[in-house]
């Protein structure tokens, strides 16, 4: 059977499968959407925007690491980087109390909004961190010349022997 265009691709090593990320930030971007007429028109282009923007990028980059499973690890780093920067956005926004004009057609008021808005973003965030858990992590070992407890590091002097037992390592 061919492949459809809805053909997810292998999972990285050590990486788990968290689709709540686009489902958080579909709800977000909504959210953000409608909490935009309850601001004044400065605050919608200082902060809305911005926000609006970063929960743009973290979509686009949870795809491109779908559609490019090459570089699927630098996408989804990408991800998380966009989530951190949404969230202290996020953290302005509620400090400043920009969301303060109530609408006639809008059912939640705009300290509902701000509590909507807060709790989808503990979902995103917690998402967020999830993936950043399940990505491969660095190799722990052996770094720069330093010898390994086998007695074997990458630095010519360990080769066959130490420095101090005479052994130059450069035979």
């Amino acid at each position: 059977m061919a492949k459809s265009e809805y053909f997810e691709p292998k999972l990285l090593t050590g990486e788990k499968e968290q689709p709540s990320i686009p489902v958080d930030a579909d709800a977000l971007l909504d959210l953000l959407l409608r909490a935009e007429p309850m601001m004044n028109a400065t605050n919608r282009r200082r902060y809305c925007d911005r926000a609006i923007n970063l929960v743009l990028d973290v979509l686009a980059a949870f795809q491109n690491a779908y559609d490019f499973p090459d570089d699927r690890l630098h996408h989804l780093k990408e991800m998380c980087s966009a989530v951190t920067k949404f969230v202290h956005v996020a953290r302005i926004i509620a400090r400043r109390n920009v969301i303060e004009i109530p609408l006639k057609h809008e059912p939640l008021s705009p300290e509902s909004m701000r509590l909507e808005i807060f709790n989808r973003i503990a979902k995103l965030d917690e998402g967020a961190t999830k993936w950043r858990n399940s990505l491969p992590k660095k190799d722990k070992g052996n770094k720069g010349t330093t010898a390994s407890k086998e007695g074997g590091g990458s630095h010519p002097m360990n080769k066959g022997g130490s420095a101090a037992a005479g052994s130059s390592g450069y035979e």
